[in-house]
């Protein structure tokens, strides 16, 4: 699901008290071009919101959407649903150019086999992503070392802080985003739509993923002893 912010509804209409997008700009998930869509007023309702579709002018994708309605609030959350930006590992590795092609391969080996409940195949494979997740830091250096031996060593071998630090340019006093989070340059509905995904990364990155990490070691340690 792709949240629909509300700089990119050009249009609402009234549906019982509260205001629904009667049309949205936003990239569609068929052709990737960002298009206008016009939801059809035909809503499918539930206890918690509502869900429409729209068809892309531009390849004819039939794109449905979810409106979140919440109490005492009478703009609700917008959603469309785009399998490319799912938060799945699976859907996220294979949109990334850098990323091994063997390591995706054994990801989704190792996914594959864990849903038919082969819990021995599930572990071999899941040594084979570490292992490939290790050789493309380690390179050569891996050889011979254990995968203990390795994961101390991955420091020496990946900024970890880079994707952070590389953010610092982008916030020069002088540069054209610094304006616009000013308000001093105008903000158009695609660049506010980047600048929630940064910061959504940001969060993923700083507080997210390592609490996961150590909350999931935890759990580990836990079953172990």
């Amino acid at each position: 699901m792709r949240r629909i912010y509300p700089g990119s509804i050009t249009s609402y209409s009234q549906f019982g008290h509260i205001k629904v997008p009667k049309s949205v700009k936003c990239v569609c998930p068929g052709c990737r071009n960002k298009v206008e869509f016009v939801l059809k007023s035909t809503y499918q309702s539930s206890k918690h919101g509502l869900m429409t579709e729209s068809i892309c002018p531009s390849c004819k994708f039939s794109a449905p959407f979810i409106i979140i309605t919440k109490e005492k609030d009478i703009h609700p959350d917008v959603y469309i649903y785009d399998p490319d930006t799912a938060t799945h590992p699976l859907n996220q590795i294979e949109q990334l150019p850098k990323i091994p092609e063997e390591l995706v391969r054994a990801y989704k080996s190792a996914v594959n086999v864990h849903h038919t409940k082969e819990n021995a195949a599930t572990a071999v494979l899941a040594k084979r992503v570490i292992e490939n997740i290790l050789k493309h830091f380690l390179s050569e250096k891996s050889k011979g070392l254990t995968l203990e031996q390795q994961f101390k060593s991955l420091p020496e071998h990946i900024n970890l802080v880079k994707p952070i630090t590389s953010l610092s340019p982008l916030m020069a006093p002088d540069g054209s985003l610094h304006h616009m989070l000013e308000l001093e340059t105008e903000l158009d509905d695609e660049m506010a739509e980047l600048i929630m995904d940064l910061l959504e990364d940001m969060i993923q990155y700083l507080f997210v993923l390592p609490g996961k990490i150590e909350i999931t070691q935890e759990r580990i340690e836990k079953k172990l002893t």
